[in-house]
């Protein structure tokens, strides 16, 4: 007997798994909402289905947290959703299963049934959870979150291997951090960590650069010149913003990496280099195929190992610890005594969407420790105007008489990021006349980053948008 938890909304489902689940011999639980279901699960479960879209909170933000509850249960994705658009993070994160309503009887048995032996035999094999941080150097990167203690659990088998790997991340997320870490977790961590920034290549001098070239290959080259692909012999190299590789130079890198043999422009004869590759991009290679951009062969290569790494504005529980690193750093740097953060400033920081994520955080504290002077403390008055303004919702209030404090009380913090969310999905989608692409060119984000937050917000897109009637 399995000990199963159902987080659910609607009151049907709740009903009709629970008599599912009970008729099969399990223990069953419901809860209505993540709050509810929080403190279900801190009583120990196998498994937990999980809606996704809950009255308080996205449940895939839950996702890592509920994981990490003790049992360390299977998560299946159970979601009334329209469509798969972000099934592939959802599953990536460590889900068992994604499953879509309606859903019949027996897909739901076979996959509580393959849930429930995956953690038999677990058990028999007597394998340890991972924590994600033991005998792990973490290189300096912070948090304590379940989240980043996932992320970190894949950064160590990811280390631990000699494939290669591909992180995805949103601009600033800290990608080349968590590529150090996993070159020095690997057996060579003595050698070089060659960084290349494709996104600063030249056409015309993207393979001197990668390949080096021999004296006399080209105008101006005076010398020989070894290329980094060379000086990463024995260590590993970093693509960063592997996107930007331009198409002329993918096949013949298709080549290197499958041969680790290379030539010099000019030279005669090949080399070879014994190095393993980390990538890592903000951009949707998956779409990039599709259009063309990007050969599909190389993504396979690219991508044995793939390593997601979690926005900014989904690692609340990290903030505040992040926030006392930088503060620390910047006072270090500006020769002043380490400043305190009140909690007024910390929830503004929570109240900011961080489109910047992790570096912007740390450019908007070091503006505030220079703006605070020799204060000891930063209060919000201290933070750039745009911050305060989107933690206030947008607008700058009518000023309250002298003495009084704003008699609004500030919502529930995931009400109020959803509400913000939809307001922002709403305004993107209108300028972009419901053009998908578009909005993911604008935005920053991914086309199925996209998606699952217009599902969550529940704004159509243009394949969902009704014709006018006798168009």
């Amino acid at each position: 007997m399995a000990r199963i938890l159902i987080i659910d909304d609607d009151e049907l489902i709740r009903k009709s798994l629970s008599r599912c689940m009970s008729d099969m011999g399990h223990e069953v639980a419901a809860a209505g909402g993540l709050g509810e279901g929080r403190l279900a699960a801190k009583a120990g479960v196998d498994v937990i289905y999980l809606d996704l879209d809950l009255p308080d909170g996205d449940g895939r933000g839950a996702l890592d947290e509920l994981a990490a509850m003790p049992g360390r249960p299977e998560i299946i994705v159970i979601t009334g959703l329209g469509d798969n658009h972000g099934a592939r993070q959802i599953l990536a994160q460590g889900a068992w299963d994604y499953i879509k309503k309606p859903a019949s009887p027996q897909s739901v048995r076979e996959s509580l049934a393959g849930a429930l032996a995956y953690r038999r035999e677990r058990r028999q094999t007597a394998r340890a959870p991972e924590s994600g941080a033991a005998g792990f150097d973490a290189c300096g990167i912070i948090g304590g979150s379940a989240t980043m203690a996932r992320v970190l659990g894949l950064l160590r088998r990811a280390a631990q291997s000699q494939a290669g790997v591909l992180i995805l991340g949103e601009t600033g997320v800290g990608k080349e951090l968590f590529a150090r870490a996993i070159h020095a977790n690997s057996q060579r961590r003595g050698g070089p960590f060659v960084v290349v920034d494709c996104s600063n290549l030249t056409e015309t001098l993207v393979e001197s650069v990668l390949y080096g070239h021999v004296k006399g290959a080209f105008t101006g080259a005076h010398a020989d010149r070894a290329g980094l692909v060379a000086e990463a012999d024995g260590g590993t190299l970093f693509l960063d913003e592997v996107g930007e590789l331009p198409m002329t130079l993918q096949r013949s890198f298709l080549r290197v990496l499958q041969e680790r043999r290379y030539r010099s422009l000019g030279a005669s004869r090949e080399r070879s280099s014994d190095f393993r590759l980390v990538a890592a991009t903000n951009r949707d290679l998956d779409a990039m195929v599709r259009a063309g951009e990007f050969r599909s062969d190389l993504l396979f290569r690219l991508r044995t190992v793939e390593v997601a790494l979690p926005p900014l504005r989904e690692r609340g529980e990290d903030l505040g610890e992040l926030a006392a690193y930088f503060v620390a750093q910047a006072c270090e740097r500006a020769g002043l005594a380490v400043k305190s953060l009140s909690p007024g400033l910390i929830e503004v920081l929570a109240g900011y969407q961080w489109p910047g994520n992790v570096r912007e955080l740390g450019h908007v504290l070091e503006s505030a420790v220079i703006e605070s002077g020799r204060d000891r403390v930063l209060y919000p008055k201290h933070l750039p105007g745009n911050v305060r303004v989107e933690a206030l919702g947008g607008d700058i209030p009518a000023a309250s008489p002298a003495g009084e404090r704003p008699g609004r009380r500030p919502p529930a913090y995931e009400a109020y990021k959803a509400e913000r969310d939809r307001a922002y999905f709403t305004d993107l989608m209108a300028a972009c006349d419901h053009d998908v692409t578009q909005a993911s060119r604008i935005s920053g984000l991914s086309v199925p980053s996209i998606y699952r937050y217009l599902g969550l917000a529940g704004i159509p897109t243009r394949r969902t948008r009704r014709s006018a009637p006798g168009s």
